[in-house]
């Protein structure tokens, strides 16, 4: 088995702040960034990744060669090294990164397999997840209101049914919020609730206490033997390159866009359903 001792995984879901947290992480000189490797419609074998509950490696082999090769710094494409130095394909050579910082927002469910098949820690980065679907109905990314994936493992099906008596196999007759919303609790609520022993293996850091306290940062990295930008002081409170031009990050509060009273009770709805407590309800 490969050692990939120079590697570190984010998870989260999309517009939870997985772009900021990987981005600084990968700041330093020759830090290596692999973004979003599970994208299906950005790379070749995305598809095997994307949104799966992966759980041995027995089970899905074709997922474990394309992760490997991944980690192993082998799969190459615009989306993947977008945030790259690809000056003579500098990010390929095998002895110029030090570390390398993967970034996934549809491997949620994946991230116990990642860190138990290949031995890389993975941080799970969650926000409020009002803030979350807001930001999610701004980008309107296509895929945020397709559970197709998600729908057609019959065992996650299966899980959902027993543990919160609920049939995500007709989610095609709900309102797009309470779309997001569902998958919100697919990613989030299922692996730190339900997955067993998941917060002893994986760790689960929100968005607010980081961007509050910039000494969580340095413990991160002390934690996971990165190093801190130099000037991480005047980088820290700069939005990623994913940062929405509407985002609260950009306009600081001003002309926020609220959720209608109707909106908010579709989205508890679906969160009274998930048992959702690790955020507090909006009213």
């Amino acid at each position: 088995m490969t050692r990939f001792n120079k590697h570190v995984i984010v998870v989260g879901s999309a517009r939870s702040g997985t772009s900021w947290l990987s981005e600084t992480l990968a700041q330093p000189y020759r830090y290596r960034m692999l973004f979003e490797p599970e994208q299906e419609t950005r790379t070749k074998k995305g598809h095997l990744v994307c949104d799966k509950w992966l759980m041995t490696k027995s089970d899905v082999p074709k997922a474990y060669r394309y992760l490997k090769r991944v980690f192993q710094n082998r799969v190459d494409c615009n989306w993947i090294a977008q945030n790259s130095n690809r000056r003579f394909k500098r990010h390929l050579w095998p002895f110029i990164p030090k570390k390398f910082i993967i970034k996934f927002v549809r491997a949620n469910l994946a991230a116990m397999y990642l860190t138990e098949t290949f031995q890389i820690p993975v941080i799970h980065i969650i926000r409020n997840p009002y803030e979350v679907l807001r930001s999610q109905q701004q980008v309107k990314f296509p895929w945020l209101y397709d559970l197709s994936h998600f729908v057609n493992q019959p065992h996650l099906v299966k899980l959902i049914q027993e543990t919160f008596h609920y049939d995500i196999t007709q989610y095609q007759s709900l309102s797009p919020i309470e779309i997001l919303a569902i998958r919100w609790c697919i990613e989030n609520v299922l692996p730190i609730d339900i997955f067993t022993e998941y917060q002893s293996k994986i760790n689960v850091i929100r968005y607010e206490d980081l961007v509050l306290n910039i000494e969580e940062f340095y413990k991160l990295c002390e934690n996971y033997n990165l190093k801190p930008v130099e000037n991480l002081q005047e980088f820290y409170k700069q939005p990623s390159s994913k940062t929405h031009p509407e985002s609260t990050r950009i306009l600081k509060n001003r002309n926020k866009k609220h959720f209608s009273e109707n909106d908010i009770g579709k989205i508890n709805s679906i969160f009274d359903v998930f048992n959702v407590t690790l955020y507090p309800r909006a009213l």
